[in-house]
């Protein structure tokens, strides 16, 4: 079931526009931070309701199946923590989670939002709510009133929540606002709006409703002082694109040379800044209309850019999906006598056209040639080393291995502390490997860390320089690569990263024949990285030689986990205004609007304390905003080194006791209803769906990949076209944003795919990410590797950490919710096609 803020996103959506200008909720536009990018669903203004009765909320009728008007908590607050001075985040209930309300939610959970409503109000007329209870209910009421299509009873209920000074006033004061400008009160809009704190952080969005509120009035240049105030607050408020492109369109509708001349700006400020191509694409259209009626002149003079804005149009059109028409400005801009020389201009022209070239298809070859203009341009300039590194990039992409190396070594040379030396370093070392100079490549990394101690990617190189001598069987000279990088970096959290040099060192001990060292290794990196894609692959080595070690192994460290509930420390930090008022936005279910409040402590930076972190994913989850709760976890296991507070102690620790309900964060099932019968009745493990679902979409069922893959398992339309022959079902575009049409097409697919490796089901994950055929080509290739060296040597990046991340996803699903089936996660064969070796070895 979705949260009630995510309902309210779908089914506002489809309601008619009053205000020509907002279609956007304005606490959307001013809080959630979110973009048009075709991930964020929109919320639009209600169509105009029926004149309003008197002020006040008129309780509805006595409702037989309202709750026993027993005034007792709910059980999760009535249970005090026995220590006073701890705080249990999972804990906090949602206000529809009060007993008192259990009918309320019925309905509500089941989308009868105005019966919900109905119920709401009668609870409130009837049970006499404490006046903070009051307020929060009312609060609720709003929510479910505007649901159920009810504009003006929500906002009534929002006024009447507001009037008493309680964490959410000024919100409830806002959201009135919003629905009176819905219902075309624009008065009681304006003074709604304008009674909301100056302090409270919501003056982003005071001046998108007060603007609405007076384009309602017929006041366009009383609105336009609140746009332009609100776009120059930052250089990119949220949502900026979405009232750029609309105030400038209303400009448009006020029609006066300035006017049109505004609207020129505002276009090309969108076309040129923002990062949506569909954006970008109405911008377009709007620069247009503006220029055609401007006089002859003034047009001119405006279609005859500056170096500097032929410049920002170009960086606009690569980064907004259009390199192409990015690079035809940039034939322009590196003709002109400032940009043919080296120096700020002619550096940024070239990098921009390289950047563009890369992005195209079959212009490898272009984009290096680009990059050499770069790297003469940039000569003594800032970005120096931007264009040697993507210089290098560019031409070990199109295969001219020996240039690459020469710009690697540049840089290394020209730059030696600069923050790419150290990826310079084994980016040279790759290229000088695919040049076949081995020994190059080993002089390179043998020395990598020593030459960058502090360098972030020397352990990688180092890796890399071990993974070499392992290809050649020499697991003596394996070692020591190994056995350094280990020693600089006791435990590596990265998930394609975490454990790797301890297996691989108890790996080398077996293959030297120290059965027990190299056993007793195995067991500690089951010990010690919980569920990692190395923890997985320790196992399967291990119970291939003691199964009763590897289940041993397992138990000891679960059962090493302290019992109980997951608490945190009381401390100042509970007493936050900014947090308070955060919980009390994610209680009602509302995680855009708590979000703005989370993000202002530092929840997106990881600089809020982690205390703050810990709660606001618990709150996230509780109201089913999974896109965001998981993702607090996830971030810690996505970098090699933790920013800010992240949240890394729970990576240490098995899913059992009190770290259990940490892991259900990161690893959670929702849309279960669709997901379980699915996977169900194709034979799919239910991990397996979720562990491909998490890593492709972070269960965002409306996101699109610039790949036209859709929904929450990412399917491009001729392959769901194709799985769907089979289940007769028939998508489209838009179905697939649906759980309902994408899990059952995904879950075939994954089933096909498993079908595919019969001896070896794990194959189906490259091959879900880089297509059937490329895991199968691999195999062809190296058919005698073992498993983990087939999957290291996986060539591209991309699928090669995706393998690792979805078998270790998998891994955490199967012990969390499936423990009493078999793992497939930690059954992974020694070898990555058994048949293929078997075949091998019977050959003569």
């Amino acid at each position: 079931m979705a949260s009630l803020s995510t309902r309210a996103s779908v089914r506002l959506s489809s309601a008619a526009v009053l205000v020509p200008f907002l279609r956007t909720s304005v606490l959307l536009v001013g809080l959630s931070g979110a973009t048009l990018s075709g991930c964020a669903p929109e919320i639009y203004l209600p169509a105009p309701a029926p004149a309003l009765p008197g002020p006040g909320i008129a309780p509805a009728p006595p409702v037989a199946v309202v709750a026993a008007s027993s005034p007792s908590p709910s059980p999760d607050t009535a249970a005090a923590p026995l220590d006073p001075t701890v705080f249990e985040p999972g804990r906090v209930p949602l206000v529809l989670e009060d007993p008192r309300l259990a009918a309320v939610k019925a309905e509500a959970d089941r989308e009868a939002f105005a019966l919900a409503a109905q119920l709401l109000a009668g609870a409130i007329a009837s049970l006499a709510p404490s006046p903070a209870d009051r307020s929060v209910w009312l609060y609720q009421l709003g929510h479910l009133r505007a649901l159920g299509g009810d504009p003006g009873g929500a906002a009534r209920a929002f006024e009447e929540s507001g009037a008493t000074p309680w964490a959410l006033s000024d919100y409830a004061k806002l959201q009135a606002a919003q629905w009176l400008v819905g219902v075309g009160q624009h008065d009681a809009a304006l003074a709604a709006a304008r009674a909301v704190s100056a302090e409270a952080p919501l003056a982003g969005a005071v001046e998108l409703v007060i603007a609405d509120a007076l384009l309602g009035k017929g006041d366009f240049e009383a609105a336009a002082k609140h746009l332009r105030s609100y776009l120059g607050r930052e250089k990119h408020p949220p949502q900026w694109t979405a009232v750029a492109l609309r105030f400038a369109a209303a400009l448009l509708q006020h029609p006066s040379e300035p006017h049109a001349e505004e609207a020129v700006r505002l276009a090309r400020r969108v076309a040129w800044e923002a990062t949506s191509a569909p954006a970008a694409g109405s911008a377009k259209d709007l620069e247009k209309q503006a220029l055609d009626t401007l006089p002859v002149k003034k047009r001119r003079a405006f279609e005859k850019l500056s170096a500097e804005e032929q410049l920002a149009k170009a960086r606009g059109l690569a980064s907004s999906g259009q390199p192409r028409e990015a690079v035809l400005v940039t034939d322009k801009l590196i003709t002109l006598p400032r940009a043919k020389k080296a120096g700020e201009l002619g550096c940024e022209a070239w990098l921009v056209r390289g950047e563009a070239l890369v992005k195209m298809r079959n212009k490898k070859p272009e984009a290096a040639d680009a990059y050499k203009g770069a790297i003469e341009h940039c000569d003594g300039q800032a970005r120096r080393a931007d264009a040697l590194f993507a210089g290098g990039r560019a031409a070990a992409s199109a295969g001219r291995h020996l240039e690459a190396m020469e710009r690697f070594a540049l840089l290394e040379r020209e730059l030696p502390a600069h923050r790419l030396a150290d990826d310079a370093r084994l980016r040279g070392a790759r290229a000088a490997l695919e040049a076949n100079d081995e020994a190059r490549f080993t002089r390179l990394l043998e020395r990598i860390a020593d030459d960058y101690p502090e360098g972030d990617v020397s352990n990688d190189g180092l890796f890399e320089l071990a993974l070499f001598h392992i290809g050649k069987r020499d697991w003596v000279r394996a070692m020591a690569p190994l056995s350094k990088a280990l020693a600089r970096a006791p435990r590596e959290r990265a998930y394609w990263a975490s454990g790797r040099l301890p297996y691989y060192l108890a790996r080398a001990h077996l293959e030297l024949g120290d059965q027990e060292k190299g056993l007793a290794e195995l067991a500690s990196v089951i010990r010690d990285y919980p569920l990692s894609y190395y923890m997985t692959l320790a196992y399967a080595r291990l119970a291939d030689r003691d199964h009763a070690a590897a289940s041993r192994a397992v138990a000891e460290a679960a059962a090493r986990e302290p019992a109980g509930a997951f608490t945190l420390p009381r401390g100042p930090w509970l007493d936050d205004p900014g947090l308070g008022r955060a919980m009390a936005l994610l209680r009602q279910g509302d995680g855009k609007l708590a979000r703005g409040e989370l993000d202002k402590l530092g929840f997106a930076t990881r600089t809020a304390p982690r205390e703050v972190l810990w709660t606001a994913a618990f709150l996230l989850a509780r109201g089913e905003a999974y896109t965001q709760s998981h993702a607090v976890l996830r971030s810690a296991s996505n970098v090699g080194k933790p920013l800010g507070n992240e949240l890394v102690d729970w990576l240490e620790h098995y899913p059992t006791g009190r770290w259990r309900a940490a892991w259900e964060l990161a690893y959670p099932r929702p849309f279960v209803a669709v997901v379980a019968p699915e996977a169900k009745r194709q034979g799919l493990p239910e991990a397996w769906a979720y562990a491909i679902m998490r890593e492709e979409s972070a269960f965002d069922p409306r996101v699109v990949s610039p790949a036209k893959a859709f929904g929450l398992m990412q399917l491009i339309l001729p392959t769901a076209k194709k799985m769907g022959e089979r289940l007769n079902l028939v998508p489209d575009e838009e179905s697939l944003k649906q759980p309902s049409m994408n899990v059952p097409l995904g879950c075939r697919y994954l089933t096909v795919l498993r079908g595919q490796f019969p001896d070896n089901p794990l194959l189906a994950i490259p091959g879900y990410n880089a297509g059937a055929g490329a895991p199968k080509k691999w195999l062809g290739e190296r058919p005698g590797d073992d498993f983990d060296l087939w999957v290291e040597r996986i060539p591209y990046e991309e699928t090669r950490n995706y393998t690792k991340r979805v078998i270790g996803t998998m891994a955490a699903y199967e012990f969390l919710y499936a423990r009493d089936q078999p793992s497939e996660a930690l059954r992974a064969p020694l070898a990555a096609s058994p048949a293929a070796r078997a075949g091998m070895a019977a050959a003569p």
